[in-house]
């Protein structure tokens, strides 16, 4: 070992006597271009980025339709507790559609969406092939469910359901990291999360976000004669988030569900746009009286 420092020093020596100290000159200008490349490369980066040029747009993990737990019409538990956010994650979104119904189906599942609303049936269809999907990752899901009249889930008393299912969910206790839906009969629905519990708002915005709407007879998910009504299926009412059964008569215009989509939000930082997980089917719950 002591032979080869020696070697090394007598290399290192003989090499700067015999011309290093000659290229001091270029070895200055090859530094000044280092110091411009460690400049200009984070600035191209920040540039590519805003032209949305990069490739490394995050991967926002989706809940996993097996962690959806359905019961009957009226249940639904979102198992939240081996989800791990990316640090990118923002929080989770749900989109919700009202479908009238002449069909009384107290298990909704996908083999009989088509008897309850023919288009329930078509949009289930359309978003299906997203669910726990690795070729669908990326999608803009906001177009994909809002180009279907989807709408973004509100809560009632003034709670913000961004910051309600946002990354405060995850600094509760493990057990916590649940969402329980319930739609029991003669009460208004709602998400519970440990001892909190929300009452589900519909939404009140057009897409794009002004002028509001006024859904009758009011924000609450209840079946109502006045959100059955047809006259109230108009642009400024309830047509924005309900959809009709074409071809039954006034008489049998009777049950009302919801489809509730989830899927989680995060912020590209090189883009500062959102981007969507996949979705998961919370449920097509059947709304109370």
């Amino acid at each position: 070992m002591y032979k080869r420092m020696r070697l090394f020093q007598n290399f290192s020596f003989w090499n700067s006597y015999l011309g290093f100290r000659a290229c001091s000159e270029t070895n200055r200008v090859l530094g000044q271009a280092r110091l411009l490349k460690l400049f200009l490369i984070p600035l191209a980066a920040l540039f590519m980025g805003a032209c949305g040029l990069l490739v490394g747009t995050p991967f926002i993990e989706p809940v996993p339709q097996a962690d959806v737990e359905q019961s009957m019409g009226n249940l639904a538990t979102v198992d939240l507790r081996n989800y791990s956010p990316h640090p990118a994650f923002s929080h989770f979104a749900i989109f919700y559609r009202i479908y009238i119904s002449d069909i009384l189906e107290m298990a909704p599942q996908p083999v009989n969406f088509n008897a309850i609303n023919p288009v329930l049936h078509t949009n289930f269809n359309q978003i299906y092939p997203f669910i726990d999907s690795d070729d669908h990752i990326g999608q803009n899901m906001h177009n994909v469910f809002t180009g279907m009249n989807f709408r973004y889930l509100a809560l009632a008393g003034g709670y913000n359901i961004d910051e309600v299912l946002g990354n405060a969910l995850f600094s509760r206790p493990l057990e916590e990291r649940r969402l329980e839906f319930e739609f029991g009969t003669g009460q208004i629905p709602f998400m519970r999360i440990g001892s909190d519990v929300f009452s589900l708002w519909r939404a009140i915005n057009h897409l794009g976000g002004t002028p509001h709407f006024t859904p009758y007879p009011d924000r609450f998910f209840r079946n109502t004669d006045d959100l059955r009504n047809t006259e109230n299926l108009i642009a400024d009412r309830n047509a924005p988030d309900v959809q009709d059964r074409a071809g039954i008569a006034a008489i049998d215009r009777n049950f009302t569900y919801v489809a509730m989509f989830i899927v989680a939000v995060g912020l590209d930082p090189a883009t500062f746009s959102s981007v969507f997980s996949t979705p998961a089917l919370i449920h097509v719950f059947q709304l109370p009286d």
